[in-house]
């Protein structure tokens, strides 16, 4: 299969690296200046990509390693887009001239990001849409270093995701089995994106315990330090605000603990706070700065968009509210009310329409 990998970080370089591995024509297409500039150098001189850990050991030539989408885009069968969410806006323009309808284009993370690649289509007179899948969350656990090489040291044994339309989620489903293995279906894409983990622990994990993530000796790692009974109290209530929006979407009460089993274990009887704790062992240390994408983009893009789907439902998200006035106190210099990702920016219409165009 050609595939183009969007976005030479952590989480593409993994993707790009294990779909190589594979056998697959892969492309890397890097859209942005500043970020991950030493690993593309590395990649883009070479054509090749080193893999490290859990999924092999090896060294794997790539078709294309570009900032030119039209050099890798046009020609993909499956275009994966490994971006912070923030930055869709632009990944759009860019990709958007080159898109085809018979393609299919994944979001990871997605928090809704189909939206606005559909809208940027439709702005340049684009009707004939490709099919949108989004996932909740990363397929690795992965670190670039040195420089063209990731090495992965975990993986999740499930990928539920969505695809817009949902008509389309069972051919999908077996699409990408071959790829990622097992892929349960969610009902749409606002479900998967409040079903992203990361809206609530990274939010809670990082807000609640700033004088641990700034300490000068860097030893804080929040998955590991940054969850104590009381945090747990916490957690459960931003969930159970989360939930009761998931009620008046239509969608299933899953809980984050049920949704984090299905994800991570083959046995999803195992112990929530024993499977979580086992994670940690494999989980990055970190983050040691407040404006750390933790924050950054999962309190707009996560609990921005959980606070707009509330109000639009009618369901209260105080938790999830004060954690945006938390985030604004510790970064005065954003303003994260302004920078959400609130669904009425996204979709011009009453909620129910929008509920009815990603369910068709």
């Amino acid at each position: 299969m050609k595939i183009a990998v969007v976005g030479s970080g952590h989480g593409g370089c993994a993707m790009a690296a294990v779909l190589a591995q594979q056998g697959h024509e892969v492309s890397i297409v890097k859209l942005g200046k500043s970020m991950h500039t030493d690993n593309f150098r590395a990649i883009h001189d070479s054509r090749k990509i080193a893999l490290a850990g859990i999924m092999g050991e090896g060294e794997f030539p790539l078709a294309h390693v570009t900032t030119y989408p039209v050099e890798a885009i046009p020609e993909a069968e499956l275009v994966l887009i490994f971006y912070v969410s923030n930055y869709h806006p632009m990944v759009a323009k860019r990709l958007a001239p080159h898109l085809r309808r018979d393609q299919i284009v994944v979001l990871n993370p997605g928090y809704c990001g189909s939206l606005i690649l559909a809208a940027e289509l439709k702005s340049v007179e684009r009707s004939d849409l490709p099919v949108f899948a989004e996932f909740e969350t990363l397929p690795y656990t992965s670190r670039i270093g040195p420089a063209g090489k990731v090495t992965i040291t975990s993986k999740n044994v499930r990928h539920p995701f969505a695809s817009y339309p949902a008509s389309r989620a069972a051919e999908l489903a077996e699409f990408f089995s071959p790829v990622l293995g097992k892929c349960p279906a969610r009902n749409h894409i606002l479900e998967v994106a409040l079903h992203n983990p990361n809206l609530v622990i990274h939010t809670i994990g990082v807000l609640m315990n700033a004088a641990l993530v700034e300490r000068g000796d860097k030893s804080f790692a929040m998955y590991r330090d940054g969850f104590t009974p009381s945090m747990w109290n916490l957690v459960n209530k931003l969930d159970e605000e989360k939930m009761d929006v998931l009620e008046r979407l239509g969608a299933p009460r899953m809980p984050y603990f049920d949704a984090f089993r299905l994800r991570t274990f083959e046995d999803t009887s195992v112990d929530p706070i024993e499977g979580f704790n086992h994670y940690a062992t494999e989980a990055p240390a970190g983050p040691h700065t407040i404006e750390h994408r933790y924050v950054t983009e999962d309190v707009p893009m996560g609990l921005g968009l959980l606070h707009s789907l509330g109000r639009l439902t009618n369901v209260r998200t105080p938790i999830c509210d004060s954690l945006i006035d938390i985030a604004n106190g510790l970064l005065p210099e954003r303003n994260f009310w302004g920078e959400s990702r609130a669904i009425d920016r996204l979709w011009e219409g009453p909620l129910d329409r929008l509920l009815e165009e990603l369910s068709r």
